[in-house]
């Protein structure tokens, strides 16, 4: 697992914008399929999907303001609708027009709004359990929200490192199925990034702490004008996201395809269990005009 860990021998690259020095693995040849990741992740989360479609696809896997190696501007403004700028941003720089987005968590708040700023650019829409309509901040996420409103919620974070039994222990059973799927290599994986500089730790607990859902239900009308395939697989058990919002998604999407419903998946499953994502995002992709 040490190798996986490692994405500097698998195509990481940096890209200059007006939003900072954004880092992504870009490995692959083929349909360009751009991956966002969600709250404390980073490319890595799409290790599964870039090992398994690299082969047929670029595979682009960018790191978030405030996450991974991503080098924000000081103080950047690191909301969704900033986050949705970014990509465009990088993805002009790298010349990609058009392209397949893939999503999870706050990823697919960020995607929702790329689909509705660039329609014309978003071929396809892949989503797993994430941020829909008005339902943020879940309410299960009240206490992380308070953390990092005061400004701690990083730092808690960065304590998983020296105790990673406490993430299984607290944060680990509510995003995965298996609270031991988080070793310690894979925290180190994710958070240290985080928490490697005060800047960054202050970015973190500014994207965690103030979002606001005004900001997906102020596109709600755009949403639901898109003529854009969708796929939806969703974890039934996420405390998160609870499958009631697969479906106001479906609802809303005039293109998507039913939901599929996984009965003991959580928030992380395209991570801790890929090949029951890459199935039918596969499937999905073969049957695209």
């Amino acid at each position: 697992m040490t190798k996986e860990l490692d994405f500097s021998a698998h195509g990481r690259r940096y890209v200059d914008t007006e939003y900072g020095r954004t880092a992504m693995v870009d490995i692959g040849a083929g349909y360009p399929t751009v991956f966002l990741h969600g709250v404390g992740q980073s490319a890595f989360f799409w290790r599964g999907q870039l090992s398994a479609f690299k082969s047929t696809r670029r595979c682009i896997a960018v790191d978030l303001m405030a996450h991974g190696y991503t080098e924000a501007l000081p103080d950047a403004d690191v909301s969704f609708r900033q986050q949705a700028k970014m990509i465009l941003a990088v993805l002009d720089q790298i010349g990609i027009e058009k392209f397949d987005l893939v999503l999870n968590d706050s990823g697919g708040a960020i995607g929702q709004i790329i689909a509705v700023a660039a329609p014309d650019r978003v071929r396809s829409l892949a989503f797993s359990n994430c941020d829909v309509h008005d339902n943020w901040p879940p309410t299960t996420l009240n206490e992380i929200r308070d953390a990092a409103q005061t400004g701690v919620f990083a730092d808690q974070m960065g304590a998983f490192l020296k105790a990673p039994e406490k993430f299984a222990e607290t944060m680990g059973k509510l995003v995965y199925e298996d609270p031991k799927f988080a070793t310690p290599e894979l925290l180190k994986a994710n958070i240290s990034p985080l928490v490697s500089s005060q800047e960054r730790k202050d970015a973190f607990n500014r994207y965690v702490g103030f979002q606001d859902h005004s900001q997906l239900v102020v596109i709600e009308d755009d949403l639901r004008k898109l003529e854009i395939p969708a796929l939806i697989v969703w974890g039934a058990k996420d405390p998160f996201f609870p499958i009631e919002w697969a479906h106001w998604l479906h609802d809303a999407l005039p293109k998507a395809e039913p939901v599929i419903e996984l009965d003991s998946a959580m928030l992380f499953f395209p991570e801790e269990r890929p090949a029951d994502f890459n199935r039918p995002l596969q499937a999905f992709w073969e049957n695209l005009s």
